[in-house]
């Protein structure tokens, strides 16, 4: 450093002090602070926010007339929602169910606490056979007032057509236990089927509880038509007359011969060949689903009818669809059986690039980090096994390490 950047240095210095010495007298010559007169201390206020967000503070001194303001909006929503609401009324009562629709869905974004707007927008999807909304509506108006009976028995009307039988089933008898003279419901509960195949299954059960008969069974055969019964006396003549030898045996002894114990042994196999189950075709008729809609509405029913079904049907979706069909609407507890299903059935039945498929078409799914950031313990676990599974297979490595790290898996 030479001599001149220290001059710079000091000069700086110096002038600094000079203007610290000016502010300090100027400080000096003023009042003190209790000499000055303070103004008046204002009343407290009270700021009701209702769940805005909060501001700054000069924001909250430019709006002072925040508690004034707040409930005539919030009463202005309210009131919009109800007109919004009798439209819904008004198009549903003309059988416009669509706009009812549109209607009851603009009093929910005005006031979602309502549980009313809900089970009034469930009927309208029922009315057009869009029964997965349905169901929807209705759950969320019972988790807003969960002794709706009205939700109650619409939500089992759209899980009765969507084949969840025992859901619809318990809907009604919860509906029924807060209001047990409501016709609607055991009209429903009536027609579903379930409930006469378990009256059926009672009285087997009490049935099996009374002591056997014996019932005689008549055997009819061609080959035994022309055979006429044997009396008892006959019986008694037969067992007293000497045995004789096969050489020696008349024409006339012949039909107390053994043929009449044959039908026992022919007739044997028979119910037994009744009883061999017939293997059920429909299970097999699957088709792709188009749209999320219709993959829910899959999904659950086949996910009533048994984890092999549901291995089935997923395997008929294309992995490189899975972004597109699920977009954002794929829920924790679906994300979950699919892992279930790679690490159970996938990895033993198909191949390392199948497994890799699926987990790379997941991997592009919106909100997959979500999901898997969500996983429990087991399923973390699972996943970890798969990527050991197929790490060894002709994978492009590139891809497989990519496809890692959306897991979280350290290859």
């Amino acid at each position: 450093m030479t001599n001149k950047h220290l001059d710079s240095i000091w000069k700086d210095l110096s002038a600094w002090k000079k203007e610290i010495d000016i502010k300090d007298e100027a400080l000096t010559r003023r009042k003190a602070v209790h000499d000055k007169a303070l103004p008046p201390v204002r009343q407290s206020t009270e700021l009701i926010l209702d769940n805005l967000k909060p501001v700054g503070l000069e924001s909250l001194e430019a709006k002072k007339s925040v508690t004034t303001t707040v409930q005539p909006k919030n009463q202005a929503r309210t009131e919009r929602a109800e007109a919004e609401k009798a439209k819904g009324n008004e198009c549903f009562g003309k059988k416009d169910f669509k706009n009812a629709i549109a209607f009851y869905g603009k009093a929910i974004d005005l006031d979602p606490t309502v549980p009313v707007y809900f089970v009034n927008r469930a009927m309208a999807y029922l009315k057009i056979n869009r029964f997965l909304e349905a169901e929807k509506d209705c759950t969320r108006g019972i988790q807003l007032q969960p002794k709706n009976v009205k939700a109650l028995w619409r939500r089992g009307i759209a899980l009765r057509e969507l084949g969840r039988l025992n859901e619809a089933r318990k809907d009604f008898e919860t509906g029924l236990s807060i209001d047990p003279n409501n016709k609607s419901i055991l009209d429903e509960l009536k027609k579903l089927p379930a409930a006469q195949k378990s009256t059926e299954k009672s009285k087997v059960k009490t049935s099996t509880n009374e002591p056997m008969r014996r019932l005689p069974i008549k055997v009819v055969d061609e080959a035994y038509s022309d055979i006429k019964p044997i009396s008892t006396a006959k019986v008694q003549e037969i067992k007293k007359s000497p045995v004789t030898t096969p050489s020696s045996s008349s024409s006339a002894s012949k039909p107390t011969t053994p043929p009449p114990q044959k039908p026992t042994a022919t007739f044997a196999p028979k119910p037994t060949a009744t009883l061999v189950p017939k293997p059920t075709s429909p299970a097999a008729k699957f088709t792709c689903p188009r749209t999320n809609f219709e993959f829910e509405r899959d999904w659950k029913t086949y996910k009533g009818r048994g984890d092999d079904i549901l291995y089935q049907y997923f395997q008929y979706i294309p992995p490189s669809s899975y972004a597109t069909l699920f977009k954002s609407s794929l829920e924790s507890d679906q994300f979950e059986k699919m892992i279930d299903m790679l690490e159970s059935r996938y990895v033993k039945e198909k191949p390392a690039q199948d497994v890799f498929n699926v987990l790379e078409g997941l991997s592009q799914v919106k909100r997959i980090d979500m999901l898997i950031m969500f996983l429990s313990k087991k399923h973390q676990q699972d996943i970890q096994r798969l990527f050991d599974t197929i790490k060894d297979s002709d994978i492009d490595k590139e891809k497989f390490k990519k496809i890692a790290k959306v897991y979280g898996i350290k290859v």
